[in-house]
C-alpha cells in the first residue's frame, strides 16, 4: 500500500483478518453486523463469517446486541492484542512523523525534482514535435527532389 495505508496493514499484513480489525478500529464506537462488515470491507461471506468467529474467539471483537435477527459486532479495547496493535501503529505514525520533521529539507528537494521532471517532460513533448516538423520537412523535400530528377 501507498501513504494511505493504514498502519494495521503495514504492519501486520493485507488479509482479510487484519482489514477487518482495521474496520473496527477506524470505527471504534460502532457496531456491525456481518453483512454490514462483508459491504464496508469488501470480502466474502465465508470469510467474514469465518473472521468474525476467530475474532470474537481471540477477545479481539465482541458481540453485542441484535439488529433483527443479526448480531453485532464491535472492538473490544480491553483486549491486550487490540491495545498492543493499537500502540505499535501509533508508535509507526510517531515515527514516520518524526523522520519528516528531522529532514524538512526533504520536502523542499521533492519540489524541486517533481519542478524539475515537469519541465523535462515538457521539454521531451517539445522535441518529439520538433522531431516530427523536421521528419516531414525532410519527406517534403526527398518529395521535391524526387519530382526534379
Amino acid at each position: 500500500m501507498t501513504e494511505a495505508e493504514s498502519g494495521i496493514i503495514a504492519l501486520y499484513g493485507d488479509s482479510p483478518r487484519m482489514r477487518m480489525i482495521e474496520f473496527f478500529m477506524q470505527f471504534p464506537k460502532n457496531r456491525f453486523t456481518i453483512p454490514e462488515l462483508i459491504q464496508g470491507i469488501g470480502m466474502s461471506k465465508t470469510t467474514a463469517y469465518d473472521e468474525v468467529k476467530k475474532l470474537k474467539e481471540n477477545g479481539m471483537i465482541k458481540q453485542l446486541d441484535n439488529i433483527g435477527k443479526s448480531p453485532t459486532y464491535t472492538i473490544n479495547p480491553r483486549s491486550a492484542l487490540v491495545y498492543t496493535m493499537q500502540k505499535l501503529v501509533s508508535h509507526r505514525s510517531k515515527s514516520i512523523a518524526d523522520l519528516q520533521r528531522v529532514n524538512p529539507r526533504s520536502d523542499r528537494l521533492n519540489f524541486l525534482l517533481r519542478t524539475h521532471l515537469e519541465e523535462l517532460q515538457g521539454r521531451e513533448i517539445m522535441l518529439k514535435t520538433e522531431l516530427k516538423l523536421v521528419r516531414v520537412t525532410i519527406k517534403d523535400r526527398m518529395e521535391k527532389e524526387i519530382i526534379v530528377k
